[in-house]
């Protein structure tokens, strides 16, 4: 069931950012060191805009970050970097992951880059051709027999058993420093989208997607350090099929959602990564959790543009926050989102297409050839 939460808490400064300042300096030098770095597009669509009745509509397109679909490899490599430089020289672990697809490939190509083997753990049901792509890497692939959360216990356990480097975007206790690093690493697409905004002024509201919450608090950290204040108004959108987000907002700290099927898999996680929570709590305005029907239209709409806007490719996950945004602009579910958010002719919207189409058998039953 679609539903939303507003956040109750006055807007203040987050008193204890899980990015510190210092390394959201440390990404931006990495990134504007990085040979390989070109930004990805930043689209202003100006019929869809019309067509939604705010002013402005920003879609950062992360389909095909560093030749790869998915905006993913952005945290991984960070993390890679702050990973190896505490190691010496010719020290090249097997590193490990469990993943719903985008998140294991971008382990693969780095641990590829680095010269390093790589064990990747999938979900029971996840698409062949996800499956497939992390093959191309040179990456082992394990699909396990159970869902997502019981995965990462199973790579953990092996990891420690057999010594491999754990390179997760999901914390647990005792395990939080490279997801950090990995959060850390997301921030560049802010930095990137500001310098594309420019000289306009930043967006009135910000749409970034769920899952376990890493972007989500990539990108509310970056806009509360970088606008306190006065940064735009943040939503987090996620499937209703897989609300975490939601109900540990609404229960006041993490806790375990009920999960079911969704196109939008990359965000099917029953459970936030624990180290997000004060961001969600602080920095967070709303949540909305969204049925697959909205990112169908999403993903058919970007597909077939209006005159003059590009045609972007964007799977299931990619189109969760412009699907959100026409669930808030149109459905009377949202409205109190809608009414906070101020959502009107002259508002300024950022949303982030964050994958392209990593399951194409899908994409094609949705958008068609």
């Amino acid at each position: 069931m679609e539903a939303a939460w507003l956040n109750p808490r006055e807007r203040r400064a987050l008193d204890a950012p899980v990015i510190s300042a210092t390394e959201l300096d440390r990404v931006a030098e990495f990134y504007r060191s990085c040979p390989a770095l070109e930004p990805t597009p930043l689209h202003r669509l100006a019929g869809l805009a019309e067509e939604l009745g705010v002013g402005e509509l920003l879609l950062k397109d992360e389909s095909g970050r560093f030749g790869l679909n998915a905006f993913k490899i952005l945290g991984v490599s960070y993390a890679f970097h702050r990973a190896m430089a505490t190691r010496g020289d010719g020290d090249t672990p097997v590193v490990a992951c469990a993943s719903a697809g985008n998140h294991g490939r971008a382990v693969a190509r780095a641990a590829r880059e680095f010269r390093c083997a790589a064990r990747i753990y999938l979900p029971a049901g996840t698409a062949p051709a996800r499956v497939e792509a992390i093959v191309s890497e040179g990456a082992d692939v394990t699909v396990t027999d159970v869902g997502y959360e019981a995965s990462i216990q199973q790579v953990a356990r092996d990891a420690e058993r057999e010594g491999w480097l754990v390179i997760s975007d999901t914390s647990w206790p005792g395990y939080d420093e490279v997801p950090r690093w990995i959060m850390a690493g997301y921030t560049w697409m802010m930095t990137e989208a500001e310098e594309q905004w420019a000289p306009s002024p930043p967006p009135d509201v910000v749409i970034v997607q769920g899952g376990v919450g890493g972007l989500v608090c990539a990108g509310a950290s970056w806009f509360a350090q970088r606008y306190g204040v006065e940064r735009p108004l943040f939503i987090a959108a996620e499937p209703a099929a897989a609300p975490c987000l939601l109900e540990s907002a609404k229960a006041g700290g993490p806790v375990v959602a009920e999960e079911r099927q969704t196109i939008m898999a990359c965000l099917k996680c029953a459970e936030i990564s624990p180290v997000i929570w004060p961001v969600l709590a602080d920095a967070v305005d709303a949540v909305v959790a969204i049925d697959d029907r909205r990112a169908a239209w999403a993903m058919r709409r970007l597909a077939n543009p209006a005159p003059g806007e590009p045609e972007i490719v964007s799977g299931g996950s990619g189109a969760c926050g412009l699907g959100a945004l026409q669930a808030i602009v149109t459905d009377q579910v949202f409205a109190p989102v809608r009414a906070a958010a101020g959502l009107g002719p002259t508002s300024r919207v950022l949303v982030v297409n964050t994958e392209g189409a990593t399951d194409p058998v899908l994409y094609r039953s949705i958008v068609g050839d």
